[in-house]
């Protein structure tokens, strides 16, 4: 189920991709640069970064999701581009061995949170940097802020549902309660399938997200071989960060 709903992001995966890589060229990373993307789900920004000319490897833990980035990447016919593997950000250098990336791609909220554990993202992104070049990058774009989860609290209140329609056939309720003293959101999704005008309940999920402020994360990442660069409110101008108006879009370099 979780695959729809990845599948209903790829109509704006290209205008994503067009973004990343116009940050990428920001940085003197040209087609042509060695890309991962780690945590890329189905393949939406990897593939589309290929298509732009970039050399991209994604790396994701779930089977089902590279089964389908690999059949994309057949279908688009960028096989000779974009390699896709199984594999868990945890031990991300001991999956790839000796690789050495000009960058380090995580996208849509993505790896860092998702363990509720603030030493296994130090781990996560000491590990990524060893799989980077000296003076290699690392972004982590598109990324939910502990400054939008508080406002989204104070605004609406908790335990707030809502109502997403992924495909035809499908609907996701989204149910997020934010905590501020653990600073994690805890939501759950509800899958229903359409039946005329009724709602039948198919399954739920259950998950935890920690999130950061952007002083968190650049303290994080820079005791692990990171030094910020800069972070912006908008990837498709580039304007600089700003709390309360957008989520984390944050670039560092390897040290």
């Amino acid at each position: 189920m979780f695959l729809r709903v990845l599948n209903k992001m790829w109509s704006k995966a290209y205008e994503e991709a067009l973004n990343i890589k116009r940050l990428l060229e920001s940085l003197g990373l040209r087609e042509g640069s060695l890309i991962l993307d780690l945590g890329c789900g189905n393949g939406r920004i990897a593939i589309n970064l290929a298509k732009l000319g970039y050399r991209v490897v994604g790396v994701d833990i779930s089977p089902v999701f590279i089964k389908d980035a690999l059949d994309k990447a057949r279908l688009h016919g960028i096989e000779d581009r974009v390699a896709f593997k199984i594999g868990d950000a945890r031990r991300i250098d001991e999956e790839l061995g000796e690789a050495s990336f000009d960058a380090v791609l995580m996208y849509w909220s993505t790896i860092i949170g998702y363990y509720g554990d603030e030493a296994v993202d130090a781990e996560i992104l000491r590990r990524t940097r060893r799989v980077t070049r000296s003076g290699g990058y690392l972004l982590v774009l598109n990324t939910a802020s502990y400054d939008l989860a508080i406002l989204g609290a104070g605004l609406i209140g908790t335990g707030v549902s809502y109502l997403k329609e992924v495909d035809e056939e499908l609907v996701l309720v989204e149910t997020p309660v934010f905590d501020p003293l653990k600073a994690t959101i805890s939501t759950t999704w509800t899958f229903y399938k359409k039946r005329g005008e009724d709602l039948v309940f198919i399954d739920k999920v259950s998950f935890k997200l920690r999130v950061y402020a952007l002083h968190e994360l650049v303290k994080i990442a820079e005791e692990n071989g990171w030094r910020f660069i800069s972070a912006y409110r908008d990837l498709a101008t580039l304007t600089p960060y700003k709390p309360l108006l957008s989520g984390l879009n944050v670039v560092f370099k390897a040290t």
